[in-house]
């Protein structure tokens, strides 16, 4: 049962992160019409740096969740190597438990301020107007989804656990012993 969860939670995960190389990909095409704009035809755009500043965050939260799961989140292996066993068990809880702190603060947060700009129709300023329930539901959907791996994948094994959970060979090569 544990396994099919966390299978769930890796294609919630990756869907997420493609979502965030669709976006870094059409952030790299706004900004070159953009330079192209700019400085071939002496006419920049009012909606490209505003449209990729909230972008930028989008793909921030949209990849957390599964690199975390996948082991390739920003973490001291050096200072968590050099620990005793009981030491590194317990920095493994308090990592995991920050994650889940973290994935219900972005949850609660992100989802109250969506249904608030849905419910007073509350948009951004600019060219797109986009409406501001948008990113606050992103903020909140990654951060249940991090509340979830936290809970699923532990610090320090998650690489090879999300690699088994999701069906991968045992060994690097890709070869099954």
């Amino acid at each position: 049962m544990l396994n099919h969860l966390r299978r769930l939670a890796l294609i919630g995960t990756r869907s997420m992160a493609a979502l965030a190389m669709l976006t870094v990909g059409l952030m790299m095409l706004t900004i070159s019409y953009d330079v192209i704009a700019r400085y071939a035809f002496r006419a920049p755009t009012d909606w490209a740096y505003p449209l990729n500043s909230s972008a930028v965050l989008a793909v921030t939260v949209l990849a957390i969740p599964h690199l975390y799961a996948t082991g390739h989140h920003i973490s001291m292996d050096l200072v968590h190597r050099a620990l005793p066993p009981g030491l590194r068990r317990i920095a493994d809880a308090v990592t995991a438990a920050a994650a889940a702190l973290l994935g219900i603060v972005l949850a609660a947060t992100g989802f109250h301020a969506a249904a608030v700009s849905y419910g007073h129709g509350l948009t951004g300023s600019g060219t797109f107007n986009v409406p501001l329930w948008i990113p606050d539901a992103i903020l909140g959907i990654s951060g249940a989804l991090l509340l979830v791996v936290a809970l699923l994948f532990p610090p320090h094994a998650e690489p090879e656990l999300a690699a088994t959970t999701a069906g991968a060979p045992d060994t690097e090569d890709g070869d099954p012993a």
